[in-house]
Parts: C-alpha cells; sequence; structure tokens
C-alpha cells in the first residue's frame, strides 16, 4: 500500500503540473533528454535503496521501470502537443492582415460584445496578398452577432495586437461547417428561443443558458463578476459539476429500471449526447472521460488510472485543450479531490465537503497567482452553498424547459439566492489574497492535516491498548497444562 501512496501523490500532483508548464508556454517541456537523464538517476538511486535496505529488491525492478518510463511517456507527450499549440507562421505577425483556420471550441461573448474564439491556423496572408503556412492555436476577437460553433472553417480578417498574444478581427467569414454541426447550431438556437419565451427576467435567462449550455449573454457578466470576486467563478463555467448532476439524475431513472451495470452504461451514453450537444469544452471532455474510463477500470486506483489516462487520450484527441485554462483548472481542481483520498484519514462525514473544497481550492491557488496574481479563498466557505443552489438551478430549469412557465418563477427565486451569496461571498476578502495569503492558508492546512493525523494516530494506540487490557483482564488465568 505505501507504493500505491506514492504512485498516487505522483499522479495527483504531476499531471496538474504538467497541464500548468503547458498552459504558461514554459520551456521546461522542451527538455527531454535533460528529463530522460534525470529520471535514470532516479532510478538509479532508488535500486540501490531497496539493494541496501529491503530484502526484496527483485520484486520491485519492474514497477520502478514501469513507472519511470511512463513518467517520461506523458513527458514527451505534453511536450510535443504544447509544440503543436505553439503559433508559428511563415511572416511576422505585425505582416498578417488574414489567418484562416478551423475552430476547436464555440466562440465566447466577451464585454466588448465581440465574440471570442480559438482558431487552430491553417493559413496566414500579409496586406500585400502574399500566403503562406502558418500552425498552432491562436486567440481572437471577432466581430459577429451569433455564437460560432466548433470545427467551422473560418477566415478573419484584422491584425495582432502589439505583443503578439490576441488577434483582432474586423470581419469574419464562415468557409465551411459540416452538417451535423449546422444541425448542432440549430438545435442550440432552438433551446435558446424556448428558454427565452418561458423566462422573462434577462438575467435568470442568462444564468439559465450558461449552466446547461455553456452560452454566455449580456445579462450574465453582472453575476460572472460577482462569482469572480467570491471565488466561485468555476461554478458558472461548464464543467465536471454540471455532468454528474445530469448523470446522477439518470442513473436515478435508469438503474432502477435496467440494473446498476446496465443502467450506468445508458446514462453515461445519453451524457456523452449531451456533451456532443454543447460542445468540446475541457472540463466536460474531462469529466465525460473518465466517466467512460471508470466502467473499466476497477479497484482502489481506479479513480486515478483514469485521471491519467484520460489526460493523455485529451491532449491527443484535443490537443488545444493543453493550451486552454479551462483544461488547467480543471484538473487542478479535480487533482486537490484525489488528494482528498490519498491523505485519507478519519473525520466527520458532514466535514467530507470542507476538506475537499480545502484541497481543491489549494491545488487552484497556484495557477490563479501566476495568471491573475491574487485569489479568493472566500470559496471554501460559501462554495458547499452555492454549489447545491446551482444543482436546484439546473433542476428548475429543466422543469421550466420542459413543462413550461409553471417552473419559471423557481429560476428566478434561485437566481436572486446565488447573487445574494456571491456577494455575501465577494466582501468577505475583497480584492482577494496575495503569495502571502497562500503561503499562510498553506501553513494552516498542513497544520490542520498533522494534527489531525496525530489524533487519529493518538487515538487508534489508545483503542489498541484498551482492547489488550481488556484481554488481559478478561483471561487473568490460563490452561497451562500442554494440549493433548
Amino acid at each position: 500500500m505505501r507504493g500505491y501512496f506514492w504512485v498516487r501523490l505522483g499522479i495527483v500532483l504531476g499531471v496538474p503540473l504538467l497541464f500548468f508548464l503547458a498552459a504558461t508556454e514554459s520551456a521546461l517541456l522542451a527538455y527531454p533528454l535533460v528529463v530522460a537523464m534525470l529520471l535514470l538517476l532516479v532510478g538509479f538511486a532508488l535500486f540501490g535503496y531497496r539493494l541496501l535496505v529491503l530484502t526484496s529488491a527483485c520484486k520491485c525492478k519492474k514497477t520502478i521501470i514501469q513507472i519511470l518510463s511512463f513518467s517520461f511517456f506523458c513527458y514527451v507527450l505534453f511536450g510535443w502537443t504544447a509544440a503543436r499549440n505553439h503559433v508559428d507562421t511563415a511572416f511576422l505577425p505585425a505582416r498578417i492582415a488574414v489567418l484562416e483556420g478551423t475552430l476547436v471550441e464555440d466562440s465566447l461573448l466577451s464585454r466588448s460584445a465581440k465574440q471570442a474564439v480559438r482558431l487552430r491556423l491553417a493559413s496566414c496572408t500579409t496586406g500585400d496578398g502574399a500566403k503562406g503556412s502558418a500552425k498552432g492555436v491562436v486567440s481572437a476577437l471577432v466581430n459577429a452577432d451569433t455564437t460560432l460553433v466548433s470545427g467551422s472553417v473560418i477566415t478573419m480578417e484584422g491584425e495582432f495586437s502589439p505583443d503578439g498574444s490576441l488577434f483582432l478581427a474586423d470581419t469574419v467569414q464562415l468557409l465551411s461547417i459540416s452538417r451535423l454541426r449546422a444541425f448542432r447550431r440549430k438545435v442550440l438556437s432552438l433551446v435558446e428561443r424556448r428558454f427565452t419565451l418561458l423566462i422573462d427576467d434577462e438575467q435568470s435567462r442568462a444564468l439559465a443558458l450558461m449552466l446547461l449550455l455553456g452560452r454566455t449573454g449580456d445579462g450574465a457578466f453582472p453575476l460572472k463578476d460577482l462569482s469572480l470576486g467570491s471565488g466561485c467563478a468555476h461554478l458558472l463555467a461548464l464543467s465536471g459539476m454540471h455532468l454528474q448532476f445530469f448523470m446522477l439524475l439518470l442513473s436515478f431513472a435508469l438503474v432502477p429500471l435496467l440494473g446498476k451495470r446496465r443502467g450506468r452504461v445508458v446514462s453515461v451514453a445519453i451524457a456523452l449526447l449531451y456533451v456532443l450537444l454543447v460542445g468540446p469544452r475541457p472540463s466536460l471532455v474531462r469529466a465525460m472521460g473518465m466517466a467512460i474510463l471508470s466502467l473499466y477500470f476497477r479497484g482502489s486506483m481506479a479513480s486515478y488510472y483514469s485521471y491519467l489516462a484520460t489526460a493523455c487520450i485529451q491532449i491527443v484527441v484535443f490537443p488545444s485543450a493543453l493550451s486552454s485554462m479551462g483544461s488547467l483548472f480543471s484538473y487542478a481542481s479535480y487533482g486537490g479531490l484525489l488528494c482528498n483520498r490519498v491523505f485519507s484519514f478519519y473525520r466527520p462525514r458532514w466535514m467530507e465537503s470542507f476538506f475537499s473544497s480545502l484541497y481543491a481550492i489549494l491545488f487552484t491557488a497556484i495557477p490563479t497567482l501566476a495568471v491573475w496574481g491574487a485569489w479568493q479563498i472566500g470559496a471554501l466557505f460559501i462554495a458547499p452553498c452555492a454549489s447545491l443552489l446551482m444543482f436546484a438551478l439546473m433542476g428548475s430549469s429543466l422543469l421550466a424547459f420542459v413543462f413550461g412557465k409553471h417552473f419559471s418563477f423557481l429560476v428566478v427565486l434561485l437566481h436572486r439566492l446565488i447573487t445574494a451569496v456571491f456577494s455575501f461571498g465577494s466582501t468577505l476578502f475583497a480584492g482577494g489574497l496575495d503569495g502571502g495569503g497562500f503561503v499562510l492558508y498553506l501553513m494552516v492546512v498542513l497544520t490542520l492535516l498533522a494534527s489531525i493525523g496525530y489524533a487519529e494516530r493518538a487515538l487508534q494506540k489508545r483503542r489498541r491498548c484498551s482492547y489488550e487490557l481488556e484481554v488481559r483482564v478478561r483471561f487473568t488465568e490460563g490452561n497451562k497444562e500442554p494440549a493433548r
């Protein structure tokens, strides 16, 4: 079990670290030879320790070789995918006037009333008409009235920002779109139109669309500002939490009818259709991949193997997800939840959600500080309540969509409650905490874990001594005659 402990800890720390290096475009992913030499040194050190201290050294050689080899494979895979996402054009960014490529995700409405898109480049053209090759994934702001769906081949005309990190497009032209994606766009438009007829309040309607379809409207920005100030912005974005909500509803309805195994398979299949409808959001793909792989993995390591395998498969099938901040925070937060299981000890059941939030915030604090320079700890106190309200609002939105305006008042009421909770959370730690606050938070977490671990050990020792004393009291005299 001790070996499993180190394997689990390596998975929950290594995967978020690789996503962090890729999202920040770190040069540490470009040295496979150096990493190979370091892993060889680690392997020789472990072999030496096993030979000097333990007698069963031969049994663990194969395990050590497998772990180090797979670690190097993951490093090379992430480095290769990060190189594919790196923008490389035939001309200098200042000369480029037209970009052509394929959308990797659905566009999102920005505060400037423009659509924010991520484009996998195919070619570029300068202002004087010279055309050249281009590769990588670039972010852009385009003037578009409607949402652009993923997989659409478009061409944008504009210019790069001074730092070259963003393309500002004045015009956009749709070159081609498949029939399946056109059908998906039509279905999403029909769903949006039905919600417009059912829910009169603009902000409540925007929140319902954001939670169910991931669509951002003008009415959603006030609540997004409050969620950022309270540290609960992850509750608004489509994530594994929302997919888990649908799968729990489906399992509750299908398991009694089809049985546990078949009910889970059918619920996962229907959830996959939902993911195909709303688009390849990084967090949804992660949750969907883990749900599918959980049908095959068994045992105490199933969650950890599903987590690692999903990360590797996702960056191969959707390589653009590696450079997305959504993937970074999704894998970091779920890595924190798995770390909560790694350091398992006795705790009251009502404190389980508190410790889960404790680890999730700890794992997302470092990328938050690196990207924005401040992080919010208020989510630790209001996230459990806000999550329940989000689940209730998703359920009421589905009821309103199916049964009409009879349940629309619930959507408006829950929206007001969520706004009040986020407003309270944003006032707890106004402005956020800096690196010093994170160090203090880390010290508190480590002290808390050490104290609980020490108390657990002391309690086990006391119980063991009490049990031994009870045995001695009951059996004070023994039969000293030899057994016949």
